[in-house]
């Protein structure tokens, strides 16, 4: 025995070790290195020029790759590179509209032989790592050398200047190295962005694309040349500019590029290449003319013939090179299409210095200028160039406007025609008649005479304004002048006439306006003014001053002579220029009140021979002396049962003895009579006329008679009031019938007839009823009844539409359509129609549901209560169990032991449920209730103890527990299949039993259940036994760790997406597809309950494992499953089936 205990000591101690060990080497593992990621570099020169050659069409794909990369490769590399300038190339391109290029006899794209395109060629190769196809990028090929053949040997540079329409090319092989070489001079004039695109490309234009061979003498190849050391050669070619067309936002002439190569044989075979270049690199010769200035110190953007205009121009060297080949700079000016030469050439210095500039001048008599130009070109160009490369910078020239005279327009004249003593508006308008003048730098001069007279008789009497501009910024913009007649001219037409002057003062010719196309002036007629009206007393003369009322521009009132033929006209004093009326009483009509008028002729002195004197109305309001004066009352309409009012101080007036004014509130008014008070009330409260009908449903009209006193005199007036018919349309009440509760499927019948009435018609209305629901309610025409069933829960409507002839009242009754009414149960005594409790609602027990009705409850005559476990955690209700209730025990209530073997074998779990689902009732009228809100338990206490218990309920503990293990353990008994939860169970219900039994109140049947306090003298062996097996454990473990320490450091175990449960193909092909449930997260499992120490020698069978998880389905687990799978998955699996 001493021996296994060294035995164990050991174990544990190598154990320790080797723990130790390992977590050594792995704190002094050495951090693993990371390679340095590559820097990206641009494209390095290989030190000597590199020549490629692509094949591509507009609808290729990859041709969109390669293109823009072999011309990024020349942004960097080639002509005016940003690194290097020694790469070029040339691109034979399948267009859109023209196809392939026209290329014979060397027919290079036959020589290529591409496969497929791209196709791109580095250095003439016919095959192998130089020779290309598909979209890529050239850098590396570039960078390696390009397939060049002793290049440094080589030496060759390209020059083109335009000369015309012509671009002259020159080409210029060297070799550096010894003896002599024979090469030929490959050459190409190419499109270095054609204005064509790649298809689908988002605008992508190719570059370098070939459009003509340079050729030899005879057009059969290319050119060739012996060169020696030091010796040059150089070929020349003359090229129509128009070969190319223009790209890229460049001319024709600056888009020709020029692409050469020299190579070590003819065209008719593969050769090396040995050196290339284009037109683009090197150094470029550039002249330019810039700065045109043409000023003239009179005027700064326009001249008149005769004058002086200085010409400035500046010659700049734009190039790379000093420019020392002669030249010189013409001034010149057009006539027409032709370049008239300034003066004679000016010549260039012997150098002009690369970014120099030299300024020429010159001075030009306009006098030689054409009289009838709008404007004239000026121009300075250079000539006798020499080696040029563009030519489009060699001419600069400038407009200068010609400032013609102006001319005048007809002017408006407003109006034509005016009496002496008016005023006239002239507008008046020119056309600038050049690029120079506008309205603003333009004035005018305005004159007038009398018709018929001499040209000395023009004069600008009368004439004013011009100063501002009208109608500014428009077609119609002009100077507006006044001409104001004198009251002492002559009457008849006047001729105007208008000129223009512009900033020059260039005068326009007269504009004239003859006799009555122009102003007529006219005689100014008296006229005749009746407002203000005056007021004058009836009966009695009076004199009325004709200031403000008869006028003449010419005379005054004293000069003017005033008669009438009115009989209540008395005469005219012109020395007070007043008249005098009468307008008298007459005994049949009265007094001639209100506005009279009296017609007077006025006579100013002038010949109205042929037309009539002129004449014109005075008025006149009359008015009785001291009587109160009435207004006419306008008639007022209401509606039946209608009102309205009128405030009558408006209408009615006063004056006093003298025909003054008096205030109409001192009056008294009064209601003389109502010629029909039967149809409308009339009262009368101060001045405020108040009117009403008498009922809803008269109609008519009625006179009243008002009067109006001063105390001393009266006056009547009278006012209609009509009453307008309106029809009424038919009416309800609805009463009771305004809100109704129906039960679903139950028939009810309404007299709606008897509610429906209209006071304008004696026929019975027509009725129509809709219900929300179709055919939910009918009515009958003949009876007036309206039934109703409703078989739609809710809130429902029904409208009843009355009508007549000419309108319709519509009416609603809200319906409230239930199944059955609702029943209340609580917790709470005494609350709603039944209280509910519920006792024992502990962890692996019964409850015990106590039920009682409350007072409020109708008289039930059928009981049914439903009753369901759920699963807090989940929300899953297992089971739902029905006990239909003994309405005869109503007046002791209900108890209810709630059990569910089939779910809930053993009692209530933690977090469990329990719900009174549903109550379903009927009382003795026959209506239905139903449970409208469950109510519910949660169980998460554990029942008492024994110790809590008094003797009666221990007593009664240890029976059920008895009871209970004697019932499992036949069960287990007659199981055959798997009975390990069952055994669990019963290990819970005898523990629960021992610790009943050990209560000193407790008396049981089975002696065996006391505990032993005795041991066993076999307990040291198998506790030794136990510590052997362990100790053998322990060193299979650490045996297994060294073996692994001797492979080096332990490999951190990878995460393996093929472990997880979705990933087992069987498992999920057995589940019927299970991988959404696996996939689902985890709930924790619930740990198993530890093992009871073990007090008998004999080894104890392994407690059942505890699984959580929702209950198995009626035909147990499914095929494939465990129950660890079950337990995480299965509510999943379940709601699945559902």
């Amino acid at each position: 025995m001493n021996q296994m205990r060294t035995l164990a000591v050991l174990l544990v101690a190598l154990m320790l070790g080797s723990l130790t060990a390992g977590l050594a080497t792995s704190l002094v593992d050495e951090p693993e290195s990371l390679d340095e990621a590559p820097t990206v570099m641009s494209a390095s020169s290989p030190g000597h020029p590199v020549f490629a050659e692509y094949v591509g069409a507009y609808w290729c794909g990859p041709c969109q790759t390669s293109s823009p990369n072999l011309h990024n490769l020349y942004g960097t590399n080639g002509g005016g590179g940003t690194t290097s300038e020694d790469f070029t190339y040339i691109a034979f391109w399948e267009s859109p509209t023209t196809g392939w290029p026209t290329e014979p006899p060397i027919n290079r794209r036959a020589h290529i032989n591409p496969s497929g395109y791209p196709t791109t060629v580095f250095g003439d190769a016919a095959s192998g790592q130089y020779y290309t196809s598909g979209g890529q990028n050239y850098d590396s090929f570039y960078q390696s050398g390009g397939n060049m053949q002793n290049a440094n040997d080589y030496a060759l540079t390209i020059s083109q200047s335009e000369s015309g329409n012509n671009m002259n090319i020159d080409i210029t092989a060297s070799y550096l190295g010894s003896g002599s070489k024979t090469v030929y001079i490959y050459a190409a004039v190419t499109e270095e962005t054609s204005p064509e695109v790649y298809s689908n490309s988002n605008n992508l234009h190719p570059h370098h694309v070939f459009q003509q061979w340079l050729l030899n003498s005879g057009q059969s190849g290319f050119e060739s040349v012996t060169l020696t050391n030091g010796n040059p050669v150089t070929k020349s070619w003359t090229v129509p500019i128009s070969v190319v067309s223009a790209g890229g936002g460049k001319s024709a002439a600056e888009n020709f590029l020029t692409v050469a190569a020299l190579m070590d044989g003819d065209h008719t075979s593969h050769r090396s290449i040995v050196s290339a270049a284009d037109s683009n690199m090197g150094p470029k010769l550039d002249i330019a003319v810039t700065g045109l200035k043409v000023t003239n110190d009179v005027a700064p953007d326009s001249y008149l013939r005769g004058d002086t205009v200085d010409l400035e121009v500046t010659v700049r060297n734009t190039g790379d090179l000093d420019y020392v080949d002669g030249g010189g700079v013409e001034f010149y000016y057009r006539n027409g299409v032709n370049k008239v030469q300034i003066g004679g050439t000016q010549s260039l210095p012997a150098t002009v210095a690369m970014s120099g500039t030299h300024t020429y001048t010159a001075t030009f008599d306009t006098s030689v200028l054409a009289e009838n130009a709008w404007k004239s070109t000026f121009g300075a160009r250079l000539t006798g160039l020499t080696g040029d490369t563009r030519g489009s910078n060699n001419d600069v020239s400038s407009d200068l406007s010609h400032d013609r005279p102006p001319l005048t327009l007809t002017p408006q004249i407003n109006p034509t025609s005016v009496e002496r003593g008016d005023d006239v508006i002239l507008t008046v308008r020119a056309d600038a008649n050049d690029y120079v003048d506008t309205i603003s730098s333009t004035t005018f001069e305005v004159e007038t005479r009398p018709s018929g007279t001499g040209s000395s008789s023009w004069t600008t009497d009368g004439i004013s304004g011009g100063e501002d501009v009208v109608f500014a910024g428009s077609e119609y913009e002009a100077r507006e002048y006044t001409f104001a007649t004198s009251t002492d001219m002559d009457t008849g037409n006047y001729d105007l006439r208008v000129r223009a002057i512009d900033a020059r003062n260039q005068v326009s010719d007269w504009k004239v306006v003859l006799g009555s196309d122009a102003i007529t002036v006219t005689n100014a007629v008296p006229t005749v003014w009746a407002e203000p009206v005056p007021t004058v007393l009836c009966d009695q003369p009076t004199k009325v001053s004709m200031v403000g009322h008869i006028s003449d521009k010419e005379s005054s009132l004293s000069e003017l002579s005033i008669s009438s033929t009115s009989p209540s006209f008395l005469g005219w004093d012109s020395t007070t220029s007043e008249i005098e009326v009468l307008f008298a009483f007459d005994d049949l009509r009265g007094c001639p009140l209100g506005q009279k008028g009296i017609e007077v002729t006025v006579n100013d002195g002038e010949d109205y021979t042929g037309s009539n004197i002129p004449y014109g109305t005075l008025l006149f309001n009359v008015i009785e002396n001291g009587q109160p004066r009435w207004d006419g009352l306008p008639t007022r309409t209401i509606d039946e049962g209608g009102q309205g009012n009128l405030a009558l101080l408006d209408y009615v007036s006063d004056t006093d003895s003298n025909g003054n004014d008096v205030a109409s509130n001192s009056l008294t008014l009064s209601i003389v009579s109502n010629s029909h008070p039967e149809l409308l009330n009339v009262d009368l409260d101060g001045d405020l006329l108040s009117y009403s009908t008498t009922d809803d449903d008269v109609n008519g009209q009625t006179t009243v008679t008002l009067r109006a006193s001063d105390g001393v005199q009266t006056a009547d007036q009278t006012i209609v009031i009509k009453i307008a018919p309106v029809n009424d349309a038919p009416r309800m009440d609805l009463g009771d019938l305004a809100t109704l509760e129906l039960k679903r499927g139950k028939t009810y019948v309404y007299d709606i007839a008897s509610l429906v009435y209209d006071i304008d018609d004696t026929s019975d209305p027509f009725v129509v009823v809709t219900p929300s629901e179709n055919g939910a309610a009918r009515y009958d025409l003949f009876t007036g009844l309206m039934t109703v069933e409703f078989e739609e829960l809710g809130t429902q409507t029904i409208t009843v539409t009355a009508q007549d002839k000419y309108d319709s009242n519509s009416y609603n009754i809200i319906v409230s359509v239930y199944d059955a009414k609702p029943f209340y149960a609580s917790t709470e005594a005494d609350t709603g129609y039944m209280t509910v409790t519920l006792d024992n609602a502990y962890l692996g027990e019964e409850a015990t549901a106590n039920l009682f009705l409350t007072e409020n409850a109708p008289t039930f005559t059928t009981l049914t209560t439903m009753w369901q476990v759920c699963e807090g955690d989940t929300g899953v209700c297992l089971n739902q169990v029905s006990y239909p209730l003994d309405v005869t025990a109503a007046e002791r209530g209900w108890a209810i032991d709630l059990a569910w073997d089939d779910v809930r074998p053993y009692g209530l779990q933690y977090n469990d449920d329990v719900k009174l689902g549903n109550v379903i009732a009927t009382d003795d009228t026959g209506e239905e209730y139903k449970l409208m809100t469950p109510v519910y338990w949660r169980v998460t206490d554990d029942a008492p103890g024994p110790e809590e218990m008094d003797d009666e309920q221990l007593v009664a503990h240890i029976a059920d527990l008895e009871e209970s293990i004697d019932l499992l353990m036949a069960e287990i008994a007659a199981e055959e299949g798997d009975t390990a939860e069952m055994e669990a169970q019963l290990d819970l219900l005898e523990a629960d039993l021992s610790t009943a039994c050990d209560d000193p109140r407790a008396e049981c049947s089975g002696d065996g259940l006391q505990s032993d306090a005795g041991s066993d003298s076999g307990a040291v062996i198998n506790t030794d036994l136990i510590i052997i097996i362990l100790g053998v454990l322990i060193l299979a473990a650490l045996l297994g760790v060294m073996f692994t320490r001797r492979g080096g450091a332990a490999a951190v175990p990878k995460w393996d997406e093929a472990t997880l449960p979705s990933a087992d193909t069987v498992a999920n092909s057995m589940y019927g597809g299970a991988q959404a449930i696996f996939q689902q997260p985890l709930a924790p499992a619930i740990p198993a309950p530890a093992l009871p120490t073990l007090a008998i020698p004999a080894p104890a069978l392994p407690a059942a494992p505890v699984y959580a998880g929702p209950p198995l389905p009626a035909t147990g687990l499914p095929a494939g499953w465990t129950m660890e799978q079950w337990t995480y998955y299965g509510q999943q699996y379940l709601d699945q089936q559902q």
